[in-house]
């Protein structure tokens, strides 16, 4: 990076100081680009690397990261080391995240960060919500006429299983004596 001049750098390379949502880092963190760079990437590497299998359960969790990974570009790019290969790569990932929301390629890391944020925010709490919402029905009390009617059917299943097997056991009786006969 520290070879190639800001003048000739598309916008999507250019370092943008980026007001951070309150609680995204510490306030020692936020304070450092380094520091910051390296807290994003932990939390990137965290739930798209190692936890990539649980994406799909933790869909909230996953959103609000993807404002960590537009902060791990964004810091990315006002580190000198870093090369324009692994630059490109984290764009395409970035690009294929904002478009999972609907967000312009063109948008600032800013406003990025500040959307894939606040909707992990609600999606946090409608998951807390929905958590809350199915313990209540797991408490719910069973009608006792309800759970007779259920032990009753359970019985009666058993029976008819009970009543197959014999059955069963007796069609096999009958033909083996029929081939006894036959002999």
């Amino acid at each position: 990076m520290k070879d190639w001049p800001l003048e000739e750098r598309p916008k999507a390379f250019i370092y943008e100081e980026v007001n951070y949502p309150k609680g995204m880092f510490s306030k020692q963190t936020a304070k450092k680009s380094k520091s910051r760079q390296a807290t994003a990437g932990k939390k990137v590497y965290a739930r798209f690397v190692k936890g990539k299998g649980s994406l799909n359960k933790y869909q909230h969790l996953m959103i609000r990261d993807m404002a960590y990974f537009e902060a791990y570009y964004n810091e990315m790019l006002n580190d000198k080391k870093a090369s324009v290969e692994t630059l490109e790569g984290l764009k395409k990932g970035r690009e294929a995240m904002r478009m999972s929301l609907k967000i312009s390629p063109n948008a600032s890391t800013s406003e990025a960060v500040m959307k894939f944020w606040a909707t992990g925010k609600m999606l946090i709490k409608a998951h807390k919500l929905n958590k809350k919402k199915k313990k209540k029905k797991l408490k719910a009390k069973i009608d006792p006429e309800i759970a007779d009617r259920a032990a009753i059917l359970a019985n009666i299943k058993k029976q008819i299983a009970i009543a197959k097997v014999n059955a069963q056991r007796a069609a096999t009786i009958e033909a083996q004596k029929k081939i006894g006969e036959v002999n």
